[in-house]
């Protein structure tokens, strides 16, 4: 291993707090939620893959999309997903998938969804995850099996709440120090101001980290273009972004800025079938 990849490994483990890439992390994922600050747990659309498999039910019809941050502006902290939704008369069937860092050191994901909807008010999605952490040449793989699961509820026609479990069977990773996977919950609604305004909020508990709290504000000034700003403690971070609608597919774009680590430029482009 040489010494460039020395150092990135070194960067990246004093910077754990704020990369939030321990083992077995999981990651929000979608441009849209990474412009709102990640107060994502109450949005749904194909990225609910990812940031609450409840709002998959509300998935209409066949839809799939890729998405890639670069973490700080460095290609060794890129982070790679894709996920396919399909929805059924008996629920919606969503796939996904998920990879962080470089040779040295990375994680994937594979996930696995069922979500579904109990009348207009109440969704519900469980997904069985499959990880796998890799760290430098001489620490071997380690893989490990999970599950996570989701719940969204109409409140009324402009309050969506949504909570969503991450791990709770708090998978082992590794023999050595018993080391295992967070367990981490979400909180969080949405809420419609208007027509055009929609306002977002939520709070995540890492069981091994203090409480976070996200917050973000989703503009519609009309039907194929949005624009989003938000905020987050964990890291602390501003985000900003847009979408656009170019009728079945869908295109969103977002940065988030930290104040000491700098800019993470985030794209995903979705299409519906």
């Amino acid at each position: 291993m040489n010494n460039k990849n020395n150092l990135i490994i070194a960067f990246v483990l004093l910077f754990i707090p704020f990369f939030a890439i321990s083992g077995g992390e999981n990651r929000p994922t979608g441009s849209r939620s990474a412009a709102l600050g990640n107060a994502s747990v109450a949005l749904s659309d194909l990225w609910s893959a990812f940031n609450n498999q409840a709002g998959l039910a509300n998935i209409q019809t066949t839809t799939a999309g890729v998405y890639y941050e670069n973490r700080y502006l460095l290609k060794e902290l890129g982070y790679k997903a894709a996920a396919v939704a399909y929805p059924m008369k008996s629920g919606t069937i969503g796939l996904s998938f998920n990879h962080f860092g470089y040779s040295a050191f990375n994680e994937s994901k594979v996930g696995l969804a069922f979500a579904k909807g109990f009348g207009k008010y109440f969704s519900f999605g469980l997904q069985l995850d499959y990880n796998m952490i890799r760290l430098a040449e001489s620490y071997g793989t380690q893989n490990y099996l999970t599950f996570e699961a989701g719940m969204m509820a109409n409140i009324t026609p402009k309050l969506v709440l949504g909570a969503h479990i991450y791990n709770p069977i708090s998978a082992k990773i590794a023999e050595y120090n018993d080391e295992r996977a967070p367990v981490v919950f979400r909180v969080g609604a949405a809420y419609s101001i208007s027509e055009k305004f929609t306002l977002l909020a939520e709070t995540e508990k890492n069981i091994n980290t203090d409480p976070t709290v996200s917050a973000g504000l989703e503009y519609k000034p009309n039907d194929r273009f949005f624009l989003r700003g938000g905020a987050s403690t964990g890291p602390s971070a501003l985000s900003f972004g847009a979408g656009f609608l170019f009728g079945n597919l869908s295109l969103d774009i977002s940065t988030s800025y930290h104040n000491i680590l700098g800019y993470s430029p985030q794209a995903s482009i979705s299409y519906k079938f």
